[in-house]
């Protein structure tokens, strides 16, 4: 009689990833599409974890706490940058009108990165000053590059999903990060050091803006000829909840998401504030691998199915909920209880604060992770933009309470760390809460 084999946790989760993979439907071609960009960014991770204990070891912590307020800075600028025109690619029919967007989305970007560099060179060293931020002030000038080139991958990057190609959207994450990584290493054996941390993470962020270019080049030439000023202006307007509720909110969710950087540099020490950047980067690992990448998938598909279709994007919705719960799971338990450990062995001896602080953070991580897929897409779907800002000022408003709180009280970066963390579970649960009410209200709406 043969023995029946054993079922444990890792092989049920491969039956659930290859049954959705073969399942036939919306959610099925999710996953398909889901699979080409985590295939493509687990490599560019897989890379940024090997070059990251090399890193860790050729930079110091307060290093690394530049690194931490450049980069802060420049994922609060960019969503000013096409005043998230961008985002809306993906939603109108035509490729001529997407074109139009897409000039819009860009000359935007242009005249906001010609401003910045005009306050920067003129109030800089005051603005540096006042936010205590003195150490930024050399590199000033990086900031509009990282901005402009950040922003305008973000347009290509919406114009790939627009087009479904995530094959090649899958393969620029790989060229940025063995680009920005190289520069990393290369740089600081040189002994140009924070720089070359800085201009690493410009290639990180933007150095799949070429190869993008070059794929997408031939159809924009030919659908430039649909472009004027008029339909221009007339988008402008149609989409005109974008800026005004889009804006805010993402501008409100990144700078809420930064504020803990932010704060510890202005409060602590360089060295502390690059233990926490270290933490937030791990952190962000099965976001940026799977929650961003299962997000432009799921943007993608049910903005083909439409709003006018809430029970298919109900039942898609849920079904994916269902797999990024089991996804999600394994990596927020392993920096959970094993974070210290791991962070020494992997990063050095050095860098076990970093470790700690990742350890609490993961109490919130599985929370986000389910959240962040799921939510962009049915608020750009339903046009709810306005509910993305009342949840992205609530967060904002808590988060001040706390760090106001940890001023305050004098409270050690553990406890303030903890108080945050616990406190984005509760927001994250509310939130999904408010995602699943939008969608079963359009649902009813449906039916009746």
């Amino acid at each position: 009689m043969k023995k029946k084999p054993k079922k444990n946790i890792l092989n049920i989760f491969y039956q659930r990833v290859d049954k959705l993979r073969n399942h036939k439907g919306p959610e099925g071609s999710i996953f398909r599409n889901m699979a080409k960009l985590a295939t493509g960014v687990g490599m560019a991770k897989l890379i940024a974890l090997l070059a990251m204990p090399l890193i860790t070891r050729i930079y110091l912590p307060d290093h690394m706490g530049v690194l931490s307020v450049f980069t802060s800075l420049v994922v609060i600028l960019v969503p000013l940058g096409t005043l998230r025109y961008s985002m809306a690619l993906p939603l109108p029919k035509s490729d001529g009108v997407a074109t139009n967007l897409a000039v819009l989305s860009f000359w935007l970007l242009i005249l906001v990165t010609v401003l910045l560099f005009t306050v920067l060179w003129l109030f800089g060293q005051f603005i540096f000053d006042l936010l205590s931020m003195e150490l930024m002030m050399p590199y000033w000038w990086l900031l509009p590059i990282a901005v402009f080139g950040t922003g305008l991958y973000e347009l290509l990057m919406n114009w790939a999903v627009r087009e479904k190609a995530f094959s090649h959207l899958a393969k620029t994450k790989v060229w940025q990060v063995i680009a920005g990584s190289a520069v990393k290493i290369g740089f600081g054996l040189l002994g140009i050091k924070p720089l070359g941390l800085l201009i690493g993470e410009i290639f990180k962020q933007a150095g799949g803006v070429i190869p993008l270019i070059i794929n997408f080049s031939n159809k924009f030439i030919i659908y430039l000829k649909h472009v004027s000023s008029s339909r221009i202006s007339f988008l402008f307007k149609r989409f005109g909840d974008f800026p005004k509720y889009r804006l805010p909110s993402q501008f409100l969710l990144v700078f809420s998401q930064k504020f803990p950087l932010l704060f510890f540099a202005w409060q602590f020490d360089a060295d502390t504030t690059g233990q926490l950047g270290l933490a937030f980067l791990v952190i962000a690992l099965p976001i940026s691998l799977l929650g961003q990448t299962s997000g432009q998938a799921f943007y993608g598909e049910i903005a083909k199915i439409g709003r006018k279709n809430p029970v298919q994007i109900y039942n898609v919705t849920k079904n994916i909920t269902k797999k990024l719960i089991w996804i999600g799971v394994f990596p927020s338990a392993a920096l959970l209880f094993f974070g210290p450990q791991l962070f020494k062995i992997v990063f050095g001896d050095i860098w076990g604060e970093a470790g700690t602080f990742a350890s609490i953070l993961a109490i919130y991580l599985l929370f986000q992770f389910i959240y962040t897929p799921i939510a962009n897409g049915i608020f750009n779907v339903f046009e709810k933009q306005s509910i993305v800002l009342s949840l992205n000022t609530s967060r904002m408003l808590i988060i001040l309470a706390i760090f106001s709180a940890a001023f305050v009280y004098d409270l050690l970066p553990e406890t303030t760390l903890l108080l945050y963390s616990l406190t984005l579970s509760l927001y994250y649960v509310v939130a999904i809460i408010i995602v699943y009410g939008l969608i079963k209200k359009n649902k009813k709406h449906q039916l009746n």
